[in-house]
């Protein structure tokens, strides 16, 4: 039997990579953007997949609910969520920005992770397994002052994956927040630009970027439940997950992967 993956944000850049590599790993994939996900759709059936692609807007609960019941109605019961959607939109001093748009990039990515988890961890519950990956950002754990309501979104979704992961031990249902890196997006091209006009993005000068299949080989690892005895903890596409499991027991005593205040 086939393993089903439900992926948000899969129209382009790292949730196409994301796609793509599920489905050599023998996913079948349902896909969730605003955007055409007909190229993505294709990846996935190169490899002998089925996709089904729905576009929806991740922040609208009943869109959400109907794109999961699809996609177990069309594919089976999903093994694999990958809440990837996300936009960056709020860009420049805090004080200057629309309260709006400022909120819709932490509602996208916020409330739409936690729509996606709640209209399907009851499913998963009831199978007694699968796994959960949240996209998250090392800009979660530094100043971001000119791009505060991503940084800010991606804290929360740090906070919100440890919480989860333990009001699930003890279910086979394991939680993990991945950091794809610095990788060459519209968004990041975006922060370039803006780096030259107002020199807001200095850290990124010169700076080079990291090849999606890194992250998307971490994405296979933790799908394989390998590391289910660190569920919460929050991953870097760079990291040595074999030899972060090789020393699992110092991970769990010293509290390690995690976002923590030291004192």
């Amino acid at each position: 039997m086939s393993r089903v993956a439900f992926l948000t944000g899969a129209s382009r850049g790292v949730g196409q990579e994301f796609a793509r590599a599920l489905a050599v790993e023998g996913y079948d994939v349902g896909l969730l953007a605003r955007s055409d996900l007909s190229e993505t759709a294709g990846l996935v059936e190169a490899q002998g997949r089925k996709a089904l692609a729905d576009r929806a807007d991740v922040t609208e609960p009943s869109a959400v609910a109907e794109a999961l019941r699809r996609v177990e109605a069309a594919l089976g019961p999903i093994d694999l969520l990958v809440n990837n959607a996300g936009t960056d939109r709020a860009l420049g001093p805090l004080w200057e920005l629309d309260p709006d748009e400022w909120w819709a990039d932490v509602d996208v990515h916020l409330r739409g992770t936690f729509l996606v988890c709640h209209a399907a961890i009851p499913g998963l519950l009831a199978r007694g397994s699968g796994r959960i990956v949240n996209v998250a950002s090392n800009a979660a754990l530094r100043p971001s002052p000119y791009n505060s309501a991503y940084g800010a979104a991606k804290a929360a979704i740090l906070s919100l994956t440890e919480s989860l992961a333990a009001s699930l031990e003890g279910t086979g249902v394991s939680v993990f927040a991945l950091s794809p890196g610095y990788v060459k997006t519209a968004m990041t091209e975006r922060l370039l630009e803006l780096q030259a006009e107002k020199g807001w993005f200095p850290h990124l000068e010169g700076r080079d970027t990291l090849d999606p299949s890194l992250a998307s080989r971490l994405l296979v690892q933790l799908a394989s439940g390998r590391a289910d005895r660190l569920s919460g903890r929050f991953f870097h596409a760079l990291d040595d997950l074999d030899e972060i499991l090789e020393r699992a027991d110092e991970v769990v005593a010293d509290d390690l992967y995690v976002p923590r205040l030291r004192r």
